[in-house]
């Protein structure tokens, strides 16, 4: 799934549908233009210009433009082409009232990038109820930075009386994100991803004496009469990487082992070095 469609989710889930708006503007005798909202959509801007009508004409001519660049945070629309100047603009989008496109975007990437934490997949990886948990988790982080942005309202009271608790609001954002978090962290334990997923690792204990890793095998039946199978996991590095993964663990029988072409491929330089066999025999 799409990180553009995990964002419709998003702001579905806050609420925060775009909202339409035209405006006509002109004759302009400057560039820039404040638009009367901020947070606009750029992918639904559509600018035309028009020609004053050279008389005996009474109408005016229209043509679409994209000689333009946009602020969509403030509001602001900058004509870049100065032949824009003494003609008329008509200006329509869509604008939003909380988040931006931008905004949402960078919140359903971080989300994402929680979700597929140590996995090699991507965002378009994401379907079904992962992405809804996505979706959540970008809400999450939206509400969290529109607590930051009301944590800097401070409450009005004026001597006539009037009185203002800016605070009212950054307390209902908060009590939004607490439940939204709440929902997004059982959702994400119950599917077992995230930061908070459970991993399992592979233990291994070293000889006190001599510092050797002891052997491991691989599970059998009590009754199972065939050779035990030894797991040979990778050594780790002494680093802070994972070494190898799944497909590095290797499985050989023990008769294997105990080979000369065996002991020569895994074991090399132990005749080398003097080691002999202390194992014995009776009669």
């Amino acid at each position: 799934m799409s990180a553009l469609t995990i964002a419709g989710s998003a702001r579905a889930m806050i609420r925060d549908f775009p909202k339409y708006f035209e405006v006509e503007l002109g004759p302009l005798n400057i560039l820039t233009i404040r638009l009367p909202h901020p947070l606009i959509s750029p992918t639904s801007m559509q600018v035309f210009l028009a020609t004053p009508p050279t008389p005996p004409a009474t109408e005016y001519i229209s043509t679409q433009t994209s000689d333009w660049e946009l602020d969509e945070r403030n509001g602001l629309l900058k004509l870049t082409n100065e032949e824009a100047l003494n003609k008329r603009a008509l200006v329509s989008a869509y604008h939003y009232t909380w988040f931006s496109d931008s905004d949402l975007a960078m919140h359903v990437s971080q989300a994402a990038d929680e979700v597929l934490y140590n996995t090699h997949g991507d965002i378009d990886d994401i379907d079904g109820i992962y992405s809804e948990v996505t979706a959540m988790g970008a809400v999450v982080r939206a509400l969290w930075s529109l607590c930051l942005e009301f944590s800097f309202d401070i409450d009005v009271s004026t001597p006539e009386g009037m009185y203002i608790p800016a605070r009212q609001r950054f307390g209902q954002v908060l009590q939004m994100l607490n439940y939204w978090e709440s929902q997004y962290t059982a959702r994400a334990n119950a599917l077992n991803i995230g930061l908070g997923a459970l991993e399992q690792f592979n233990l291994r204990r070293t000889a006190y004496l001599t510092n050797r890793y002891v052997p491991q095998y691989q599970g059998r039946e009590i009754d199972d009469p065939r050779w035990p199978k030894r797991i040979l996991h990778p050594v780790p590095d002494s680093t802070m990487s994972a070494p190898g993964g799944a497909d590095s663990v290797d499985v050989i029988d023990v008769t294997e082992a105990l080979t000369p072409a065996s002991m020569s491929r895994r074991y090399q330089g132990w005749r080398e070095i003097g080691w002999t066999s202390v194992g014995t025999s009776g009669v």
